[in-house]
């Protein structure tokens, strides 16, 4: 049987899966290494004993612990757990929020959003908007941000959108793809792609 030449569409797919799954996220990891002799935020009192714990006890815990915890902490995984705090608040707000106000297709405003993922709604990305500020207020303050407020509330606001961002292209992917789902492996919530696509396009700009 001959084998059927490989098409552009489908060499295009592979290099978008390529470029969105494994280039884009990476900035995560590189920004897990930045600051190394960080200062010690305001939450640095109430971890040090616990900090302590894995570095004296670390024999007495299960292998895969000690492996999974990687000392010393930066200030760039400081950052990234406020960072991935907010966005996953911000998805958390916009359900609760489009569900009990969302009255506003967000489709009527960005017709190609609308397209795309036509159940989201103007009501539920301010709520996650302002779910992911209120985080980013906290972050800022721990991080010892300067106008930590101000900052803060920037932050979070943007990490939203773009979590916004991140989930339209998941969808408009799926749709290409004529698929409901990324996958099944989580019951009622599909793969896991469809839990971290507020992560992908947050990466560059968190960098």
């Amino acid at each position: 049987m001959k084998r059927k030449p490989t098409t552009i569409p489908e060499i295009a797919t592979t290099f978008t899966g390529m470029f969105y799954l494994g280039y884009v996220p990476s900035f995560w990891v590189r920004l897990r290494l930045f600051g190394a002799n960080n200062e010690a935020t305001r939450m640095a009192p109430l971890v040090a004993p616990l900090l302590r714990f894995l570095g004296k006890k670390a024999e007495n815990l299960p292998s895969f612990i000690p492996s999974a915890v990687h000392l010393p902490i930066t200030e760039g995984a400081v950052f990234i757990f406020w960072a991935w705090l907010c966005i996953a608040f911000s998805d958390v707000g916009a359900y609760f929020a489009g569900r009990k106000y969302g009255k506003t297709k967000l489709g009527e405003i960005f017709p190609a959003a609308g397209a795309t993922s036509p159940n989201k709604s103007l009501e539920g990305f301010f709520g996650g908007a302002i779910a992911s500020a209120s985080l980013g207020i906290m972050g800022a303050w721990v991080q010892k941000w300067p106008f930590w407020a101000l900052t803060g509330a920037l932050q979070g606001i943007i990490l939203a959108s773009l979590g916004l961002i991140g989930d339209l292209t998941a969808s408009m992917l799926k749709r290409d793809a004529g698929l409901k789902d990324f996958g099944n492996i989580i019951p009622e919530h599909g793969g896991i792609m469809d839990r971290v696509d507020s992560f992908v396009w947050s990466a560059p700009y968190s960098w």
